[in-house]
């Protein structure tokens, strides 16, 4: 917990200069952020994570918290990166990797779990990540009321497997599963 309070300070701090998260959420952070980020991890399975769009560290750095193993950020705004890095050096997170670049032009490695919240549609989602994804990989994708019309939209472009699961933060949210995610 007491990182996550660190993790909050320096969050409170940032935002102050730079606009990580939504203004009106930081009151909120515990439960808009850090726990509807942590609802994630209960689905996720053991190896790399890679999280897209990482912005202010959601879910990707609170993953990084909350369990082993590897977790790269991937976030293309230098001033995020810049955060970023601090929390995981101030946290003490040696497996967490930060890339100051966009996706499409990281050198693809292979990812046991892919997510993203609010970065991008579903469709735009699987076409950055499908070089990192296995037969194996699972995406943890968060989303809001759209969600019906992100996975039509992805289904003319992809084939996958999805499950929609309930978010325990917001009664409106769901969280997209997909699996065996491949291109038309």
């Amino acid at each position: 917990m007491a990182k996550f309070d660190r993790y909050a300070d320096l969050l409170a701090t940032w935002q102050a200069r730079f606009n990580l998260v939504g203004p009106a959420t930081l009151p909120e952070v515990w439960t808009r952020h850090f726990a509807d980020s942590a609802q994630l991890v209960r689905y996720a399975r053991p190896g790399v994570w890679i999280d897209l769009g990482s912005g202010a560290g959601f879910p990707g750095l609170v993953a990084a918290l909350l369990r082993a193993g590897p977790v790269h950020l991937v976030e293309s705004t230098g001033k995020k990166a810049g955060f970023l890095r601090l929390v995981a050096d101030e946290l003490a997170l040696t497996e967490v990797t930060v890339h100051n670049a966009r996706v499409e032009s990281l050198n693809a490695f292979p990812a046991a779990i892919i997510s993203a919240r609010a970065c991008a549609p579903l469709v735009r989602l699987f076409d950055w990540g499908l070089r990192f994804a296995t037969p194996d990989t699972h995406w943890l994708l968060p989303k809001g009321a759209s969600v019906a019309n992100e996975l039509a939209e992805a289904r003319q472009v992809f084939r996958f497997e999805a499950e929609l699961v309930p978010s325990v933060t917001n009664p409106d949210a769901r969280i997209v599963r997909a699996f065996h995610v491949e291109r038309r």
